[in-house]
């Protein structure tokens, strides 16, 4: 008689979860789809929009389901980061950094921070196409490939994804991981132009478009587009392959 009382005590609080999981799913949709569809306006056309709203959704049913109260952690803090790193996964998994758009990722970056040491200066798009051996316009239809591809390997917010595993969250290699990677990215954040680096900072923490840049700055959404996928491919370098490597 004690045991079925456990039993159905024990019943009765998993039909509780049960409940409380599916509410917050329900209350939170909006949530996982805003972050999904905030990732994908970043994506080539071809990535479908759905699955990077059907990835969301796993996130968020994940969180749901391992959603501790007692830790003191709001709900849709402790979602968000498994909402975006759902979405992420689904993009890593797509692959969409073909080899060949990386080796052309990390030619043009090296280009400018060699001519940046050489002129003492920014160097012009002429100069960068000069220093790569191509033409301004094949040189600015690179850039516009690699606006969308870099993505994943260099922004602050992919970075803080590309070290956290969901599944081992808690690991010190992990965090050590974690913690070194953010760290590489704010020293490569300094060693770029002041307006490299204003150009990433709005477009990824406050969430500007092209066009609001661009009235910013008062260049046209396409010179922004160029600016962004230059400044990407700058930070990729620093990041990977940071300056004083070259004189170690």
């Amino acid at each position: 008689m004690g045991r079925k009382r456990l039993d159905m005590k024990a019943y009765a609080q998993h039909r509780q979860n049960d409940r409380q999981r599916d509410n917050l799913i329900v209350a939170h949709v909006d949530v996982a789809k805003r972050i999904a569809l905030r990732v994908a306006r970043r994506v080539p056309d071809w990535i479908c929009v759905d699955d990077l709203v059907a990835a969301g959704m796993m996130g968020l049913a994940e969180a749901a389901e391992r959603f501790d109260e007692n830790r003191g952690e709001p709900f849709v803090a402790f979602a968000e980061k498994r909402i975006r790193g759902a979405v992420l996964d689904e993009l890593r998994r797509g692959d969409i950094m073909p080899r060949r758009v990386r080796t052309k990722a990390r030619q043009v970056g090296k280009a400018i921070r060699q001519l940046e040491q050489t002129l003492g200066r920014p160097p012009e798009d002429e100069e960068i196409a000069a220093a790569l051996d191509v033409s301004v316009e094949e040189y600015r239809d690179n850039l516009a490939a690699l606006s969308h591809v870099a993505l994943i390997e260099v922004t602050p917010e992919i970075a803080r994804s590309e070290a956290y595993n969901r599944k081992d969250e808690r690991s010190p290699e992990m965090l050590a991981e974690r913690s070194e990677m953010l760290r590489l990215i704010e020293e490569a954040l300094h060693r770029l132009e002041e307006r490299d680096a204003l150009i990433l900072s709005l477009y990824y923490n406050e969430q500007f478009t092209y066009s609001e840049i661009g009235g910013l700055l008062e260049v046209s959404e396409s010179r922004v587009c160029q600016l962004h996928s230059r400044a990407l491919a700058r930070l990729r370098v620093e990041v990977h392959e940071p300056a004083e490597a070259q004189y170690a």
